[in-house]
């Protein structure tokens, strides 16, 4: 089948929903299709320029249309918003008979899709990866978020689902679970540890990491509080943060600190290269994932879990979404009841700190090994049968 991918992403390598795109379209690619992609948002990459003036990431041909990266001011936001879709519906009148199937990906033209495929007798998937919360969407937004979530998804009858809570919200629909998945085989997940060490340093103690946004899901100041307790009381243990500045932490969120004190062995790296994060999770111990039990965190599937898992890293997480399916306590990590500085401090303490260097090593082999599950390759024979058999 010839398909295409549209949606807010920002492709080829700029965000976790670019991440997420191209491993269910290398999932495709591996079963015979050919899948093109048009991404709301990202850059075109110089490097990615072919002969014929085509634009190709892995292989995959992409257009940027720029329709979820605005220009600064309210204005300028609220005329992109109004305007979003517009530049891929021109797209798609010009290339009618191309394509046999469109998949989109939490795209706000599923209303005006689903007429325009019925027309030209194209099959219509939806990826669906998110719940979105109110809060975290402006007020203009969250009307056509609502409707889409509530009303117009029901409507495409084929989905791609990334969690089994969507699949059995969505359930009266034709679905396929995909969580979030990788490449084993790329090159970045076989690089060592040779560029982490140089910025982290080398350790005997236990390392943990966290590699994102600690200001938004992820409630990554219970664990540097418990790290910091723990190193208080003379623990060897160091958490290496990446993503954020020392300064941009604390200027958030001092007021969480006991006595504003954070010891130097709570690094923060801040923004590094994407294809780098792997030897930092190599280098790690643990990769530690606290989500509170919202309908946003079960709905969704963390791509840092897959990542973690992929580079051979246990995890320490509480339970969200499907991760129990590969995170088994003693086995490929740890499991935390409460995701709170008390749930945490007591997994380390009495758990994790009293670990052996080989028994460490054996966790991050069973680790790899689960890991597997996590490979886009593990998919394809059920996507095989699913899009052979569209609505």
């Amino acid at each position: 089948m010839r398909m295409l991918y549209i949606g807010s992403f920002r492709f080829p390598i700029y965000d976790a929903a670019a991440a997420r795109v191209l491993n269910v379209a290398r999932t495709l690619r591996e079963i015979g299709n050919e899948v093109s992609f048009i991404s709301w948002g990202g850059l075109e990459r110089p490097e990615d320029l072919c002969d014929d003036k085509v634009y190709r990431f892995d292989g995959f041909p992409y257009v940027v249309t720029k329709e979820i990266d605005f220009e600064e001011g309210t204005i300028s936001k609220i005329k992109g918003w109004l305007h979003q879709g517009n530049k891929t519906k021109s797209i798609l009148k010009n290339s009618i008979g191309q394509y046999d199937a469109i998949i989109t990906y939490n795209c706000s033209l599923i209303s005006w899709l689903t007429r325009f495929c019925k027309r030209n007798d194209i099959k219509l998937v939806s990826d669906i990866t998110e719940w979105y919360s109110y809060n975290e969407l402006k007020l203009v937004m969250w009307p056509g978020y609502a409707l889409d979530m509530y009303h117009n998804q029901k409507r495409i009858k084929n989905k791609i689902v990334i969690s089994q809570y969507l699949n059995k919200y969505y359930q009266s629909s034709y679905n396929i679970v995909i969580p979030a998945t990788c490449d084993s085989s790329e090159a970045k997940w076989h690089q060592g540890v040779e560029k982490s060490r140089i910025n982290a340093g080398v350790y005997d103690g236990v390392t943990l990491i966290y590699a994102g946004n600690p200001a938004k899901k992820d409630a990554v100041h219970y664990v540097i509080a418990a790290v910091q307790r723990l190193i208080n009381e003379g623990a060897s243990i160091r958490f290496i943060i990446i993503g954020i500045t020392r300064d941009n932490y604390l200027e958030r969120n001092k007021d969480l600190l006991s006595n504003g004190e954070l010891s130097a062995r709570i690094q923060f790296l801040g923004r590094i290269p994407q294809e780098d994060v792997p030897s930092y999770y190599a280098l790690a111990d643990f990769m530690v994932l606290l989500r509170e039990q919202t309908r946003k965190s079960n709905a969704g599937f963390p791509t840092k879990f897959t990542e973690s898992f992929i580079s051979g890293t246990p995890v320490i997480a509480n339970l969200t979404s499907d991760i129990g399916a590969y995170l088994k306590d003693g086995e490929t990590g740890f499991i935390v009841n409460e995701p709170n500085e008390k749930g945490i401090y007591r997994i380390l303490k009495e758990k994790v700190l009293t670990l052996r260097r080989d028994e460490i090593d054996a966790l991050k082999v069973r680790t790899k090994e689960v890991s597997m599950q996590l490979d886009y390759h593990y998919y394809t024979a059920a996507a095989n049968k699913f899009f052979r058999n569209l609505i």
